[in-house]
């Protein structure tokens, strides 16, 4: 199984070495990074601004509290002869508009004191275990501000960053994401798919097969479809049916590559055509093995349940199973019982 070490070198000073872990978000640090919190645990630059940025954020919520009643007193007091005094009530409304413009604010606040070239990292490995696409737009605007050098200067952490955070986030990339991540990369389209399916080929398969996220799967069909390589789909589908994964149990097989046969069982007729196509007989059964050990998800059956989160609603289906097991003994042992006393009356009567 192939492993991207990204935390050989910081995340935000990529010709050092790490020598340890922000505290908080876990981002690879050095030497250069020396910003504690009251318990003396080490941060990176993003954590410690975080820090300032929610005093400051709180001190823009008091005040913005402040306004508001300040204003619905002040308009209460001019209408309540009117008989229109709800109209009072209208600043209530800037609890919905002010934060969300605050939010670019707060958005600096977060990379003050950090270049560019030092943002990029960090906000891509945000975006990778997040899927926030806000922290998508942040990365492409760092991304846009650097320089031809300052790109050759960081390809190397940049694309160990980058192919697993769109691997895992395809789904979630805007439509024209190739167009303008290749302007931001100034690479050519060809070359950007080269870099997918040659320079990280390997990378791509493990990590979509054991390391799989939500619709991962889409992200290998675009790549074979865009680069005219069915040998990628045959790959992935080949490591998806390997004995590491063949080995396992239903119970193994659901917790360990859950996401992967979400996707199988979601695009089995799309998977069992390219088996088809690809002449891959055996995958195939090996794939209609895996789909039956899938456990889907189970489906609320009312309003409660409905709230409810899938392992509760597993859970509560777990419980459920046990008690109709239970009950299935239970009405047996009544059964044998009645069978029993029926018996012991015939032998008395004769």
């Amino acid at each position: 199984m192939v492993n991207i070490e990204r935390k050989e070198y910081c995340a935000f000073h990529f010709h050092n070495t790490t020598d340890g872990e922000c505290a908080n978000c876990g981002l690879a640090i050095c030497n250069l990074d020396q910003h504690y919190d009251v318990q003396a645990n080490r941060l990176c630059q993003i954590c410690f601004n975080l820090t300032r940025a929610q005093k400051i954020a709180r001190y823009m919520q008091f005040g913005l509290w402040g306004i508001i009643i300040g204003l619905v007193v002040m308009l209460y007091l001019l209408l309540r002869n009117s008989g229109q005094t709800f109209y009072a009530f209208l600043p209530v409304l800037l609890l919905l508009v002010v934060p969300y413009a605050l939010r670019p604010i707060l958005m600096k606040l977060y990379f003050r004191d950090l270049q560019p070239i030092e943002s990029v990292l960090p906000i891509l490995r945000y975006f990778e275990g997040s899927g926030n696409i806000d922290h998508y737009k942040l990365f492409m605007k760092f991304l846009g501000k650097l320089s031809e050098e300052e790109l050759k200067d960081i390809q190397k952490p940049l694309y160990d960053y980058l192919i697993p955070a769109l691997a895992f986030n395809y789904s979630k990339l805007p439509e024209d994401w190739e167009d303008a991540l290749t302007k931001n990369l100034q690479i050519s389209k060809e070359r950007f798919v080269d870099l997918l399916t040659e320079d990280y080929r390997q990378v791509l398969i493990q990590t979509s097969v054991h390391n799989a996220q939500t619709n991962m799967s889409l992200f290998i069909f675009y790549l074979s479809e865009i680069a005219s390589d069915m040998n990628l789909i045959k790959e992935y589908i080949t490591e998806m049916t390997s004995p590491e994964v063949m080995k396992l149990n239903k119970e193994e097989v659901n917790i360990i590559y859950k996401s992967l046969l979400e996707d199988l069982y979601l695009y089995e007729d799309r998977f069992f055509n390219f088996c088809d196509e690809l002449g891959l007989e055996k995958q195939k059964d090996l794939l209609v093995q895996l789909i039956e050990r899938f456990d889907p998800p189970p489906v609320p059956k009312n309003q409660l349940e409905a709230v409810m989160t899938i392992e509760q609603l597993r859970e509560k289906r777990k419980k459920e199973a046990e008690q109709d097991t239970e009950q299935a003994i239970a009405a047996i042992v009544d059964v044998a019982k009645e069978q029993i006393e029926a018996d012991q009356d015939t032998e008395i009567d004769q």
